[in-house]
């Protein structure tokens, strides 16, 4: 008895037990499903009472299956069969000492050992019922998982195709934008040679400028794709004024009036340039133009993340900042060849990014010659020759350590 009995419990003293274990398996069969059961007890199915020879097989076959013991056991009650059976089946501690107290008691009685056995016959039909019962909430649990399972199924086949066509839809926009670049190149190539020729007409005895910087030749071409309108404004401003070469010399103009140079922003008294108060001055100025060196900044304020990670943070950072400040912002990379990197405008920041063999200092001095004088300009940068070139020009100028100090707080 597993090594627990200290007293040998005669196999006739178990006799209420092992019929009611035979009553229970045999109700148990006629279910469908079935309750399991041990094997060996499928001959005595039909006994009534058990022969003294079947009880040592009864009961071998009880103890060899501890799961179908414990399940009699969670239904043995003494309205069942006599205590010696309970204490049996459910082996609470000390069980076979509390036998061995009970045997000198035991005493045969026919009338209720009848009663027993039609006791222990009904209780086998309730726990059969039960168990049924069971079964067949399982078998309804079943059938809930199955829908379940088809329904998920079904959307998950349905989100496939949505990602399929997504992915077809991205394909074509990444072509048709290619595609408009493309277009929008051509076009300014015409435009830089529409103002080289108004250049070379209008003043006669003036030097033909210098090659136009690819640098501001790409940023045009941003600014084209963010806003259509500006190309046609700046052909018109472009051919206006162009004499045709069949009508003679152009008239004479007035003589030239002395350049204009764009002025810095005087910060207040007290507050020290470079600093996150004279920072946060110069960006909040109405107006402003704000230009951001924007690997410069990336790779200062994220240094453990790869190029591409450094650049979206960057970006994400630098916008959530301009939409708190109400301010406008634009950031410049190196290499519009890099994947993932094309010129773009969202809703305070626009992205740059300098063409093929040309770098992104280059697109910031361009940007700065570029702006109307009567704008304020800020460079956010730590190259010192940048520096030293938008500073002559004007501009101010604000360390990108400082500008990740004021993106953090």
């Amino acid at each position: 008895m597993n090594g627990e009995n200290t007293f040998d419990v005669p196999d006739e003293a178990l006799r209420s037990a092992l019929e009611f274990a035979v009553g229970i398996a045999a109700a148990g069969a006629k279910l469908r499903p079935p309750l399991p059961f041990p094997v060996e007890l499928k001959r005595f199915l039909r006994f009534h009472k058990l022969p003294p020879a079947a009880l040592a097989q009864v009961r071998a076959a009880v103890e060899g299956d501890p799961e179908f013991r414990r399940r009699l056991a969670s239904v043995a009650t003494a309205e069942l069969m006599d205590e010696i059976g309970v204490l049996w089946l459910s082996r609470p501690g000390g069980w076979p000492q509390s036998i061995a107290q009970l045997m000198p008691q035991t005493v045969v009685d026919n009338d209720a050992a009848l009663r027993r056995e039609e006791r222990r016959r009904l209780a086998a039909q309730e726990a059969a019922a039960r168990a049924r019962a069971e079964v067949l909430g399982l078998v309804a649990e079943l059938d809930r998982e199955r829908a379940t399972k088809a329904a998920l199924s079904a959307e998950r086949d349905r989100l496939r195709g949505e990602s399929d066509d997504l992915r077809k839809r991205l394909r074509h926009a990444q072509r048709t934008e290619h595609a408009t670049a493309q277009s929008l190149s051509r076009v300014e190539a015409e435009l830089i040679e529409v103002r080289r020729k108004v250049l070379v007409q209008t003043e006669p005895t003036v030097p033909a400028p210098p090659p136009v910087d690819a640098a501001a030749v790409r940023l045009l071409i941003d600014d084209a794709m963010a806003a259509s309108t500006d190309i046609v404004r700046l052909l018109a401003e472009a051919l206006d004024g162009i004499t045709p070469v069949d009508e003679g010399p152009a008239p004479s103009r007035p003589a030239r009036q002395a350049r204009v140079r764009r002025k810095a922003i005087r910060l207040p008294g007290g507050v020290l340039t470079d600093t996150t108060e004279g920072a946060e001055f110069l960006l909040r100025v109405k107006g402003v133009v704000i230009l951001i060196d924007g690997y410069n900044v990336a790779k200062l304020g994220w240094p453990t993340l790869d190029l591409e990670q450094q650049r979206e943070q960057c970006i994400l950072t630098i916008e959530n900042m301009a939409k708190r400040w109400n301010i406008g912002m634009t950031i410049v990379f190196d290499g519009a060849s890099v994947e993932g990197a094309h010129s773009a405008t969202r809703r305070k920041v626009r992205i740059a990014y300098s063409p093929a063999g040309v770098s992104a200092d280059d697109v910031l001095r361009a940007e700065v010659g570029t702006t109307d004088v009567g704008r304020n300009v800020v460079v956010v940068t730590n190259d010192r020759a940048i520096i030293s070139d938008v500073v002559a020009a004007g501009a101010n100028t604000i360390s990108s350590d400082t500008l990740l100090s004021l993106l953090r707080r």
